[in-house]
């Protein structure tokens, strides 16, 4: 494949990857996603790096399948999103605005302050954040976020 050939085949890749964990809740498996566009689990793979080395992906440590599709989580974390088209977990309140940005900008993050675990709720209604108490604080400067996304 040329450059230009992998460039294609990662974005349906990307593509397809969003589409599945949006319609089934749950990040898709390479193997998912190899069946979807008819391709081997190796090409997947390979993409899968190519995206994740893009910042586009951020693969599980062991067995390279996905750990987070930004702005969804593939595991439990504190921002679930509730919104009209299911639940999901964002990575941050940030990714968690971003998850009811794309899934048509409604929804709600039940959460908690960082600094004494009161429960929060900061809900989002037609593209609008509804007047809540609290402050978003990003400890690390975006700058630095993907020094180690996992953990930033």
């Amino acid at each position: 494949m040329t450059a230009h050939d992998f460039a294609s085949f990662d974005n349906d890749v990307r593509l397809a990857v969003y589409a599945r964990f949006i319609k089934d809740r749950r990040a898709p498996t390479r193997a998912e996603i190899a069946s979807h566009l008819s391709c081997s689990e190796a090409e997947i793979r390979d993409s899968f790096q190519r995206l994740a080395d893009a910042h586009v992906l951020v693969l599980q440590p062991g067995s390279r399948e996905i750990l987070m599709a930004n702005p969804l989580s593939a595991v439990p974390t504190p921002f679930p999103v509730e919104s009209s088209r299911g639940e999901f977990w964002g990575n941050c309140i940030w990714d968690a605005l971003g998850i009811i940005a794309m899934l048509g900008g409604s929804g709600r993050v039940k959460t908690s302050c960082g600094c004494c675990g009161e429960a929060m709720m900061v809900e989002v209604r037609e593209n609008l954040l509804l007047a809540v108490g609290g402050v978003v604080h990003f400890a690390i400067p975006a700058a630095h976020w993907w020094d180690d996304i996992v953990f930033n």
